[in-house]
């Protein structure tokens, strides 16, 4: 895809398109299971053996032969005598021969010559041994080889993010070190000579840096990992020096200084540093003025300073950036169709987003918009955990209207309650009960 000219807003599909072009998977690195919680595997992981190995007893009882008691009842108990007990873990080295039965425990492996499990409750204790009094045959009761997972069966692919459910997988692989994208580098950059840090005494005109900590926290968020948070005046050289300086990193995010005022001078300094800018403006609002860039290999995201359009810009184009160099395959925010639950009325031509809450209710999934005159831009990022969608030069929606909305707080974590499986999951309906046939 060709670069857009400087002086023309593009559309927020086609700055996607861009970025995403841009970035790329990064390499990966090694790192230890207790280490691994959150992080991007960056290898398919395949059972490495049979899991169990052996067919293992699924509750407390007696390891038999089917055939020694597929006539016993009740009425005529079938006499076993009783030669060894087996715990789960415990080396097995019995063997159940002709009118003999072995004490099994839960997850214990079946002894030799044995091809099911009598439960406990289907047994009376005899001074020979036990009386079975009903049935079983071959596999009653029992887990079978096999049940978690086959030898060289596909179990996680390149890309899962790690989780409570893989990390007990690769546990149970024995797996203690685990291969994994490598944590994309960000460099945080606040612009503006009204900004000071926090813990600083405020004077007239002057306000909190909010911005470095709103991206810091989306970076983590995201997976990446913040490098450096820096602010800069308006000063051309020193913004020069320390967007340069953040070229260490794989990823320079800045906010302020992107419009075309006197003071706003992110552009001249990226264009200054040689970065080839790949778009300076987007259809959308909040979040117009926002750039774009490389400089050498260093991806560069000049973000608007206003709260709601350093959140929502960050959204839409450097999340997808640093999912895509983790390697994750869903980068954009998941997304929901709900109803209104009262009206907007909108100015101007472009595609907006407007903080909203979701309920959920009896009648399903509300959409409630929180822009209102009365309430300030930090107020409805506060109250906010979605992004409404309203299309383009639509003037009016009404109550009961069906809108797009996407979920905010969506972390790496969160992509696996919207996304398919990777491959379709075994059905497992348990062991054989002979009462169930």
């Amino acid at each position: 895809m060709q670069s857009p000219r400087r002086d023309k807003l593009i559309s927020l599909e086609e700055a996607q398109a861009l970025v995403l072009q841009a970035a790329a998977p990064l390499d990966s690195e090694v790192v230890s299971l207790k280490d691994a919680d959150g992080r991007v595997l960056a290898e398919e992981i395949r059972a490495s053996h049979d899991e169990p190995a052996l067919p293992q007893a699924a509750m407390d009882g007696y390891a038999v032969r089917s055939a020694d008691v597929n006539s016993a009842s009740p009425e005529r108990g079938i006499l076993l005598s009783v030669v060894g007990e087996v715990s789960a873990g415990q080396e097995g080295r019995l063997e159940v021969k002709q009118g003999e039965a072995v004490r099994v425990m839960t997850g214990a492996s079946l002894p030799a010559g044995a091809d099911a499990v009598t439960p406990q409750e289907m047994t009376e204790t005899v001074d020979r041994g036990i009386r079975v009094t009903n049935p079983v045959t071959a596999g009653d009761y029992l887990i079978p080889v096999g049940t978690e997972f086959h030898r060289n069966q596909h179990l996680l692919c390149s890309g899962t993010v790690l989780r409570t459910g893989g990390l007990t997988m690769l546990a149970a692989l024995g797996c203690s070190r685990v291969n994994v994208r490598r944590q994309p580098t960000v460099a945080v950059l606040a612009t503006g000579s009204e900004l000071v840090e926090l813990g600083e005494r405020l004077r007239p005109g002057q306000v909190f840096a909010s911005n470095l900590h709103t991206v810091a926290h989306l970076v983590n968020r995201c997976g990446g990992k913040v490098a450096s948070r820096d602010i800069a005046g308006d000063n051309f050289n020193i913004l020069t020096r320390t967007i340069q300086r953040g070229t260490k990193a794989d990823v320079v995010v800045t906010t302020g200084g992107t419009g075309k005022g006197r003071k706003d001078r992110v552009f001249a300094a990226v264009t200054e540093l040689g970065g080839r800018l790949l778009f300076r403006g987007v259809a959308m609002t909040p979040g117009k003025q926002t750039l774009f860039a490389k400089l050498g290999d260093t991806l560069f995201f000049g973000l608007p300073g206003r709260p709601p359009a350093t959140y929502v810009a960050f959204e839409q184009l450097v999340r997808p950036a640093l999912l895509r160099m983790l390697g994750v395959s869903q980068v954009c925010l998941p997304e929901m169709t709900a109803t209104l639950s009262r009206p907007i009325r909108r100015k101007g031509k472009l595609p907006s987003f407007v903080f909203c809450r979701l309920i959920f209710g009896p009648d399903g999934l509300r959409a409630e918009p929180l822009r209102s005159e009365t309430t300030g831009m930090l107020t409805e990022m506060l109250a906010a955990n979605g992004l409404l969608k309203t299309p383009p030069r639509q003037e009016w929606l009404d109550i009961g209207e069906r809108v797009k909305v996407q979920l905010l707080d969506m972390g790496l974590q969160g992509l696996s309650y919207f996304g398919e499986p990777h491959r379709p999951l075994r059905q497992y309906s348990g062991f054989r009960n002979s009462k169930e046939k």
